[in-house]
């Protein structure tokens, strides 16, 4: 195989693997246990424990997610244990001991959770799910634009220096005068003292660098939190359609100006864009920035590493005033690849997947769907 074909394999499995859902399939996680008992440690009471090591491996794997999602878990905690085979598709014991002194039994076990399966039935058997079923599906639109920084302007540090004199000085004179048989002798004396303290101080200040952004529309974006809204059983407007529905108070092109120079929209931009995705027929805006770090090299891979920073918000735009629903990072995240323009793709597609699931998770606990 020549060196050239291995590359575009080896390019084309990262790439793949960059663009898998948010939640694989099936993933390994270890779960641990421990179960008092009395007399001799029955069958049912290892199976117990065994058991109680699945629902830690679960707790575990809902950890590594986001707040939100740990909060619909503990919701349906009841509901999980009493079907966790469903969601363990097999499990292997690491390691178990008994204590007979104690009465203790001490279980550790690798767990192949059905991540897919336990995600979708999250979602669906949240407490808000059973109240959203039977109403109309919100109507969403979002705009996440993609930055990198075009240039930073650095400023030189100010320094003031201050120092504080205290001068004294005294002079004393003394003067005589001898009177002898065929002369007068007189003498004078001057003594001077001078002392001068001084104190120094000072301050340096500096000014933050100020940074201008190139700021685009990104398909990848787009495509990526399209997909999670949709799944999720939003109504997704994309946001060029609701721009020209707006009567001109949502604008793309304003917006993209503002973020180019901040991290924040005026607030009279902010306002016009909720007044005009309201005119629209829109319920829900999700509004932010996904910012594209410097490349780096992954120390683990050896691969081209780029950090994607994503910030965020999500409005109810249905009543007089817009009203924050929930918000996400700054948060960091990072893709591989075999250059950096890979590696920015797959980060940019990691970060919107991950930002749009939270944000998903956390309208869900609102009960809004």
């Amino acid at each position: 195989m020549s060196l050239s074909i291995r590359a575009l394999i080896l390019s084309s499995a990262l790439a793949l693997s960059a663009m898998a859902p948010a939640y694989a399939q099936s993933v390994a996680e270890k779960g641990t246990a421990s179960v008092t008992y009395t007399g001799r440690l029955s069958p049912e009471e290892r199976q117990g424990a065994i058991r109680k090591a699945k629902v830690n491996a679960i707790e575990r794997y809902i950890a590594d997610t986001n707040a939100a999602r740990s909060r619909v878990f503990d919701q349906q905690r009841d509901r999980i244990e009493a079907r966790i085979d469903d969601y363990v598709l097999g499990s292997t014991i690491i390691s178990d001991e008994e204590d007979k002194s104690t009465k203790t039994y001490n279980v550790v076990v690798r767990a192949d959770i059905n991540g897919t399966r336990l995600m979708n039935d999250l979602g669906n058997g949240s407490a808000s799910a059973a109240a959203v079923n039977s109403a109309a599906h919100q109507t969403l639109t979002f705009l996440f634009l993609s930055r990198s920084q075009a240039s930073v302007q650095s400023f030189d540090a100010k320094v003031y220096k201050r120092e504080d004199i205290d001068a004294s000085a005294s002079r004393k004179t003394k003067e005589g005068e001898t009177v002898r048989a065929h002369s007068v002798e007189t003498s004078d004396n001057i003594d001077e003292h001078a002392s001068v303290a001084t104190t120094a101080g000072g301050s340096t200040t500096r000014k933050a660098d100020k940074i201008d952004w190139s700021v685009a529309q990104s398909s990848e974006i787009n495509t990526a939190m399209t997909g999670i809204f949709a799944d999720a059983g939003y109504d997704v407007v994309e946001a060029d359609q609701v721009e020209g529905a707006s009567n001109g108070l949502l604008n793309i092109e304003k917006i993209r100006g503002a973020y180019s120079h901040g991290d924040d929209l005026p607030s009279q931009m902010t306002r016009d864009a909720t007044q005009g995705v309201q005119q629209a027929g829109i319920g829900l805006l999700a509004l932010g920035t996904l910012d594209v770090g410097m490349q780096d090299v992954d120390p683990v891979s050896g691969n081209t590493r780029v950090t994607v920073t994503v910030t965020g918000k999500v409005y109810n735009v249905s009543g007089r005033f817009a009203r924050t629903l929930t918000s996400v990072g700054p948060v960091q995240f990072a893709g591989l690849g075999s250059d950096a323009s890979v590696a920015r793709t797959n980060a940019l597609k990691l970060a919107s997947q991950k930002a749009a699931q939270q944000m998903v998770d956390e309208l869900n606990n609102k009960g809004i769907h």
